[in-house]
């Protein structure tokens, strides 16, 4: 355990170094101290220019949290070292904050309760009504028959459009972040390729990132989902939907078709412009129609989606200062393996989810 904990301050050394990076501050390395009192989470000593994380903290909570008490302890350590300790939670320590894109959650004085609850956010009454209507639409994607599969997906899509452009006078949208990882070393061309399904027709931004594990010492790739809380909860049950669903169909055509490695890709990109195509087509007259007259109009939708993606990404910015654009590996769109994919997704809509990725919607929502 000791030489665990060894490796802990090491990577909690790493990580300020790479926070220091991100937003071009110059602090000076600090002692890294993994502490094991349960009722302080972090602490900065000026006098031993040291930054204690709980060791509990580390072993309860994901590393997300971990990382944003570091920050918040870091902004302790800007204010000693550039207002000369001036404050200790006021106007210097807030200025601090903003530089090292603390959350705000975390740049209050709260007891750690309180801070954990405000980071993790609460759903509105109507967005959890909403989230339970859209789940029992999208069960009824098991259906076999085409039709009603395609107006249950239509339907559960035109109530998230609806919802959000309800909401669209939120002065406080209250922009939250979730990390899926898979404990790989890297993100799949299909990861990728989900993640832009997402950002362009769920309401979030998506970002590939790297996380840390603790408990394995390990670091791996993971999915980062920013946006309305709501919003992620919809966009994490799509994710694994299309995930596990590309996957099962995958093994599927290899099985028939006795498919190489190398078809995997352009399989999944078939599958996913497959799966865009379906989207597309809600979007291309003046306005989203159901069977029962009602209707949405599209260049307010679009409108909306545009609000949406300029407020995710002031959350986007804070967390990653410095960030790259998503890039697919390489397929050929003239394969036989893609054009399977092509038709495989068109035919594939948003249903219910897989057993073991926490029972749909009311899962996460629970």
């Amino acid at each position: 355990m000791e030489n665990l904990e060894t490796r802990w301050a090491i990577r909690l050394l790493k990580e300020h170094k790479h926070i220091c990076w991100k937003h071009s501050i110059n602090l000076t390395t600090p002692v890294i101290n993994i502490s094991s009192g349960k009722h302080t989470d972090g602490y900065w000593s000026p006098r031993h220019r040291t930054i204690s994380i709980s060791k509990h903290l580390i072993k309860t909570e994901p590393w997300d949290i971990v990382l944003e008490v570091l920050k918040h302890e870091m902004a302790h350590q800007y204010v000693t070292d550039f207002y000369n300790d001036a404050d200790k939670h006021g106007t210097y320590f807030k200025k601090a904050c903003k530089k090292l894109g603390v959350h705000p959650a975390f740049v209050t004085n709260k007891d750690y309760d309180a801070k954990l609850a405000d980071f993790k956010g609460k759903l509105p009454c109507d967005a959890k009504r909403m989230l339970t209507k859209v789940e029992k639409l999208m069960a009824l994607g098991r259906s076999s028959n085409e039709a009603e599969a395609q107006a249950a997906s239509r339907k559960a899509n035109y109530l998230l459009n609806k919802y959000n452009l309800q909401r669209v006078e939120d002065d406080n949208p209250e922009i939250k972040y979730h990390t899926i990882c898979h404990k790989k070393k890297r993100i799949e061309s299909i990861q990728r390729a989900i993640m832009s399904i997402l950002q362009e027709y769920y309401y979030v931004y998506c970002i590939s990132s790297d996380t840390y594990d603790p408990q394995d010492d390990a670091e791996y790739r993971s999915v980062v989902i920013v946006g309305k809380k709501e919003a992620i909860k919809v966009a994490e049950y799509v994710y694994y939907f299309l995930f596990d669903t590309a996957q099962t169909l995958w093994q599927k055509y290899r099985k028939t078709h006795k498919a190489g490695r190398g078809d995997k890709v352009s399989f999944d990109m078939g599958f996913i412009k497959g799966i865009e195509n379906n989207h597309k087509k809600m979007l291309e007259s003046a306005q989203i129609e159901l069977n029962d007259d009602r209707f949405l109009p599209v260049k307010t939708v679009k409108a909306l989606a545009e609000q949406n993606h300029i407020q995710n990404q002031v959350e986007v910015s804070r967390i990653f200062p410095k960030i790259t654009n998503l890039s697919y590996g390489k397929h050929r769109p003239s394969s036989s393996a893609y054009k399977q994919g092509f038709e495989t997704g068109k035919n594939t809509h948003i249903k219910k989810g897989v057993v073991n990725r926490g029972g749909g919607i009311s899962g996460f929502l629970n």
